[in-house]
C-alpha cells in the first residue's frame, strides 16, 4: 500500500508525523514547565511566605518578652507605657500574621498544628495580660513573679507550638521542592525521550521515503542507460503506481513503441532493398536502349547529311526550275497575248 503512494503524499506524511511529534513534544514540554512553575510559584507564595510569616511571630514573641522586660526595669511610668505600648503593637501584628496563615492554610494537618498554636498562644496571652495588669498597677514584684513563673513557661510551650509549626512549614516547602525538583527530571526525561522517538521516527522515515524514490530512481536510470546503447531487450517492471512507476511504465511503452518503429524500419529497408534491384536491371535496360539508341541516331545523321546533300541538289535544281517556269511564263503570257490577238482577229474576219 505505502509503495504505491505518491512521492508528495510520502513526504508529506513523513513531515506530518514528524510535526505532529514535534507539537506533542511542544505540548508536554509546555505542560511539564507549567506544572514546574506552578510547584515553583505555589512554593514561593504560599509555602514560604507561611514559614516566614510563622518566624515572624517567634520574632514578635521574643519582642513581647523584651518589651516585659523592659517594663519592669524601666522608672518612668511615660517609659513604662511605651514599651506597653510596643508589646500591644506587636500582639496586633502576631494577630495579623495568624489571620494571614488560617486564610491560606488548607491542610488538615497544618490546621491542626496551626490549631495548637493558637490555643497556646491564647493561653500566653491570658498570662501576658496579667502581667501588663500587674505592671500597670505597679505592682512590680507580683509582676516579675509573673514573668519568671507562669508567663515564662507557657511562653515555653508557645514557642514550642511555634517551632512546630514552623518545622510542618518547612517539611511542607521541602517537600514542595522535592516535588517540583521530581517534575523537573520527569519533564527533561519526558523530552530527552520524546525527542529521541521524534529523532528515530523522524530518521526512519527520511530513509524510507529516500529509499523508495533512489531505488526505483536508479532502476530507471539503468533502464534508460540500457535504451541509450540500444539494448531494447531490457526487462522493465512498473509494479508501482507512484510518479517514478508512471516512469517505468511510459519507458516500457516507450521501448515497445520502438520495437514496433525499428520493425516498420526494417520491413521498409526490405522494400527498398527489392525496389533498387529493380531500378538497377531497369537502368540496365536503360543503358542498353541508350546504345541501341545511339547507334541509330548516328545511322540518322548519316542519313540526315545525305538528306541535306540531296536538299542542296533540289535547291539548285528548284532555281533551275524557277528560272525555267518565269521564262515560260513569261513565254505564257506573251502566248496569250497572241492568242487573244488572234481571237480578235478571227471575231474581226467572222464579222467581215
Amino acid at each position: 500500500m505505502f509503495k504505491n503512494l505518491k512521492i508528495g503524499v510520502r513526504l508529506g506524511l513523513g513531515f506530518g508525523i514528524v510535526l505532529v511529534l514535534l507539537v506533542v513534544l511542544a505540548l508536554t514540554a509546555f505542560t511539564r514547565l507549567s506544572n514546574l512553575n506552578h510547584e515553583i510559584e505555589y512554593m514561593l507564595n504560599d509555602r514560604f511566605p507561611k514559614t516566614v510569616w510563622a518566624n515572624d511571630v517567634i520574632d514578635l514573641v521574643n519582642q513581647v518578652a523584651r518589651g516585659a522586660r523592659s517594663a519592669l526595669l524601666l522608672a518612668q511610668p511615660d517609659e513604662i507605657q511605651k514599651e506597653l505600648d510596643n508589646i500591644a503593637k506587636a500582639r496586633k501584628t502576631a494577630t495579623e500574621r495568624y489571620q494571614r496563615l488560617e486564610k491560606t492554610i488548607m491542610s488538615e494537618a497544618g490546621k491542626k498544628v496551626l490549631a495548637a498554636v493558637l490555643e497556646q498562644r491564647k493561653a500566653y496571652g491570658v498570662e501576658l495580660d496579667r502581667f501588663i495588669e500587674l505592671v500597670k498597677t505597679g505592682k512590680r514584684e507580683a509582676a516579675l513573679a509573673q514573668l519568671m513563673g507562669p508567663m515564662a513557661t507557657i511562653q515555653t510551650d508557645y514557642l514550642t507550638a511555634i517551632h512546630a509549626l514552623i518545622d510542618f512549614q518547612t517539611d511542607a516547602m521541602k517537600k514542595a521542592g522535592e516535588a517540583a525538583d521530581q517534575s523537573a527530571d520527569q519533564a527533561q526525561n519526558t523530552v530527552v525521550i520524546l525527542s529521541l522517538v521524534a529523532l528515530v521516527i523522524g530518521i526512519g522515515f527520511a530513509f524510507w521515503v529516500t529509499r523508495s524514490i533512489t531505488h526505483s530512481l536508479h532502476a530507471a536510470v539503468a533502464v534508460a542507460n540500457a535504451l541509450s546503447e540500444g539494448d531494447l531487450t531490457v526487462t522493465i517492471e512498473a509494479q508501482r503506481t507512484d510518479e517514478v512507476g508512471q516512469l517505468m511504465s511510459a519507458m516500457q511503452t516507450m521501448v515497445g513503441k520502438l520495437g514496433e518503429i525499428i520493425g516498420e524500419i526494417r520491413t521498409s529497408a526490405d522494400y527498398l532493398s527489392n525496389a533498387s534491384g529493380q531500378v538497377s536491371v531497369t537502368a540496365q535496360s536503360l543503358s542498353q536502349s541508350s546504345s541501341e539508341q545511339a547507334a541509330s541516331v548516328e545511322e540518322s545523321t548519316a542519313c540526315m547529311e545525305q538528306m541535306s546533300a540531296s536538299i542542296m541538289q533540289n535547291t539548285e535544281n528548284a532555281k533551275v526550275t524557277d528560272g525555267m517556269a518565269a521564262t515560260a511564263s513569261r513565254q505564257a503570257v506573251e502566248g496569250g497575248e497572241a492568242v487573244a490577238r488572234t481571237v480578235e482577229a478571227m471575231q474581226t474576219i467572222a464579222e467581215k
